[in-house]
């Protein structure tokens, strides 16, 4: 079920705020949880019900191994982690990327893969990261292995289930209970709620995917394309990833904000950045934070000394792999690399060089490198985004129009020029959700703001097939 789908919007949201309202006034918290529960099976497995056996596996696996690490005495607890961290990993490359592993094998090379091809389940790549961040948390003694109940709860909350954000246990757990502590401020939830998810339904129905067309076009569509041309295409398809994906965290943080439950936030204009090293901690958050506590800090301690080339390699090594966690693609690694390597070098140009640039200069080539790198990400193949490169450093096709000329010709501009107008304006000058969030108060401007996105969101939404979000196929 898509967040950006009239069923969603019409049906399944409004009952599951309504009925959890109501379970927890007249039957108690318990039983609101088992509602959320429940609310939470039926959108995983709306489309593909098989995949509830996966899930369901997946969530008793993880709780027997935590509380097996919860009880046991050392050097047991630390065997039982290894053999989790084992089993969540081996349970994702299974899925992802054994085939893209076989497939780099000198020998295999013309041969048929030794497995079939795998659909993975939805949201794996999320609450695999989910469950590491959770056993890990458990050996550390930053939480407790608790009931099964809470633990799937906790798992399968719709909200963040299939693309994040990223959630903590110890965050997370003590609030399904509650549901927005006292009962008066339910009003409060709900209004902060729907006010985000109608801006995160607008970002995505009307910005993203206005975005989307015009990236799609550039990438797919266009040919022998001028250094100017790259760069508008290579920007578009930043703007659509941005606008979908900080949607999308959008709606799953207002849904959880109307259901009495706060989750991590997830994007604080990540466009205004004025270093790599800043953009890391605007750009997908949760994914930051857990590359910094459980990529980047073990790999860190794993060597003897940590003097500054170490903390940079362990820089590159931790991005390496988290452009990689996107999906078996070299584009991805690719991604990773690079990303890795410029926050190592923003790092060593901080503590050796400490040479000071104009704020401007900063911005303009942090966006420059950013959006270089969503080349890589965007780009079907490394040769393909390679061949964009060197479209874009081509002198004598510096403002080349050709492409951008027949676009104009191909699509409504009184329809889509002002999705692009509004999205490059929010991006680079407007005020970001977490801003938007800490500032709200429920009011009658909020309320029509709030209606407008979703009428405007709604048209959108009518005139065009939903689309389905990036990151789902990560």
């Amino acid at each position: 079920m898509l967040f950006n789908s009239f069923g969603y919007l019409l049906l399944f949201l409004p009952a599951v705020v309504v009925a959890i309202t109501l379970l927890k006034r007249f039957a108690g918290a318990r039983t609101a949880q088992a509602g959320v529960l429940a609310a939470s099976v039926l959108f995983y497995g709306w489309h593909r019900p098989a995949t509830l056996f996966y899930l369901a596996a997946y969530i008793v696996a993880n709780w027997v191994v935590a509380r097996r690490v919860g009880s046991a005495e050392q050097p047991k607890k630390k065997r039982w982690l290894q053999l989790g961290l084992v089993l969540n990993i081996g349970y994702l490359c299974t899925f992802k990327y054994v085939n893209f592993l076989l497939g780099t094998l000198p020998f295999l090379h013309g041969h048929e893969h030794l497995i079939p091809d795998l659909e993975f389940p939805l949201g794996i790549s999320f609450f695999t990261l989910a469950q590491i961040m959770y056993l890990v948390d458990v050996y550390e003694g930053l939480v407790t292995a608790g009931p099964l109940f809470e633990h799937a709860a906790f798992v399968s909350f719709f909200p963040y289930v299939i693309s994040g954000p990223l959630a903590r246990a110890k965050r997370m757990r003590h609030q399904f209970p509650q549901f927005g502590g006292k009962q008066g401020d339910r009003a409060n939830h709900i209004a902060r709620g729907l006010f985000l998810f109608s801006m995160g339904l607008f970002k995505k129905a009307v910005c993203a995917d206005t975005f989307a067309q015009l990236a799609d076009y550039g990438f797919d569509s266009a040919t022998h394309r001028s250094c100017l041309e790259v760069v508008v295409f290579s920007l578009t398809y930043a703007l659509q990833l941005y606008f979908d994906f900080s949607g999308y965290s959008d709606m799953a943080i207002g849904t959880a904000e109307m259901l009495g439950v706060e989750i991590p936030r997830n994007f604080d204009a990540p466009f205004k950045s004025k270093s790599i090293i800043e953009f890391w901690t605007r750009w997908h958050i949760s994914l930051s934070g857990f590359i910094t506590t459980y990529l980047y800090t073990p790999i860190l301690r794993s060597f003897s000394t940590a003097t500054l080339p170490v903390a940079m390699f362990s820089t590159l090594l931790a991005m390496t792999v988290a452009g990689l966690w996107h999906g078996p693609s070299w584009t991805f690694v690719c991604f990773g690399v690079l990303h890795g390597a410029a926050l190592a070098l923003n790092a060593f140009w901080r503590r050796r060089l400490k040479i000071r640039l104009p704020d401007w200069f900063c911005w303009m080539l942090t966006l420059c490198f950013v959006d270089l790198a969503f080349l890589f990400f965007r780009s079907r193949t490394v040769p393909a985004a390679l061949a964009m490169l060197h479209e874009l450093f081509l002198p004598q096709h510096l403002l080349g129009m050709q492409n951008l000329v027949a676009m104009r010709q191909d699509f409504s501009w009184p329809i889509f020029g002002p999705p692009v107008l509004f999205g490059v304006v929010a991006a680079f000058v407007g005020k970001g959700s977490e801003q938007l969030a800490r500032e709200f108060q429920p009011g009658a401007a909020t309320a029509i703001v709030s209606g407008l996105a979703l009428v405007i969101a709604a048209v959108y939404m009518n005139s065009q097939i939903a689309a389905t979000f990036v990151y789902f196929r990560f």
